[in-house]
């Protein structure tokens, strides 16, 4: 009777190692929650390694406002004030808003509700956030330049909506995202003065952002194999239009910019590390992340962002 209970105790132990093996989450001790929700907690478990499924079962809270910046179907982004009910330590305007463009490889089958549960975190962690849709490759009508247009036509509304006190905006993005974020980056400043808002200042942050689109689009993951449909042709095919499309090739040195962070996980089989490099930004390696960890708001690369943001 020993030995049969023996046995069967060690096989739910196998058994339940299995399962969260499956999943692919690691769990850490981290800092304390950079937030501020709770000064009193020394530690906190984090997340490592994320898959998408733990993404998409997050609780999410809708946004308080859509907003329309054109007339497509695509063309809105959402508003979510700061928490700051729940962060009572933070005054009214300590922490800068967030722009955020969502990523999904470019495509149309992505868009932005995958990223809602990070636009929750950020609120809840003090920032007002707004995260921009735009026509992707495929059905929606999107791709190289109408995606980039759009985004630069969201970010364009969004910093009339700014309060006339805001005088610094994180703009971030994930992967593809990360990718429009720092082409954005390189035009902000002739939009800024065109909306007479010349005083703001930029904070960067891509979020394993595709920096060479042109290295990347010979890659061999789903991701990569598809960047051909976004630039609707392969670099030998469109040469002209991959330089422009290509953040590496561009000078993030206008006045408008404070800082360009690019945060990696070194365990992301989306975007690869070397991806993570630039002349004019700092680089900040997240050890065993992956390439869902920074939309997650329970991960340690999540915390990671919250630290790098103003």
């Amino acid at each position: 009777m020993k030995s049969t209970t023996t046995y069967l105790l060690y096989s739910l132990m196998i058994l339940l190692i299995s399962l969260f093996a499956a999943n692919a989450i690691a769990i850490v001790v981290a800092p304390a929650d950079k937030s501020g929700s709770d000064p009193n907690i020394d530690k906190v478990q984090r997340l490592v390694n994320v898959p998408y499924s733990a993404v998409a079962k997050l609780p999410q809270v809708p946004a308080e406002k859509v907003v329309k910046y054109g007339l497509d179907s695509q063309q809105y982004y959402y508003h979510w004030p700061a928490q700051l009910d729940d962060n009572p330590e933070i005054d009214d305007g300590q922490r800068a808003p967030v722009i955020m463009i969502h990523g999904g490889c470019w495509l149309s089958a992505f868009d932005i509700s995958h990223s809602i549960a990070q636009a929750n975190g950020l609120a809840q962690a003090g920032h007002a956030v707004y995260s921009l849709e735009y026509r992707r490759s495929g059905e929606t009508g999107g791709g190289w330049p109408i995606t980039f247009n759009d985004v630069m036509l969201a970010i364009t509304a969004i910093i009339e909506a700014l309060p006339e006190s805001t005088t610094t905006v994180n703009l971030i993005g994930h992967s593809a995202g990360g990718h429009l974020a720092l082409l954005a980056a390189a035009d902000i400043q002739r939009h800024l003065a065109l909306l007479d808002r010349s005083e703001l200042r930029f904070n960067i942050v891509g979020l394993a952002a595709i920096v060479d689109i042109k290295q990347y689009a010979l890659g061999q993951n789903s991701c990569q194999a598809v960047t051909s449909d976004f630039m609707a042709g392969m670099p030998d095919e469109k040469i002209g239009d991959y330089y422009v499309a290509n953040p590496l090739n561009l000078a993030l040195t206008d006045n408008a910019l404070a800082q360009i962070t690019l945060l990696q996980g070194d365990a992301d089989t989306i975007v690869p590390i070397s991806q993570a490099r630039h002349a004019n930004a700092r680089t900040i390696i997240e050890p065993g992340a992956g390439h869902f960890d920074w939309i997650h708001p329970q991960s340690s690369a999540f915390q990671t962002l919250l630290g790098v943001l103003q």
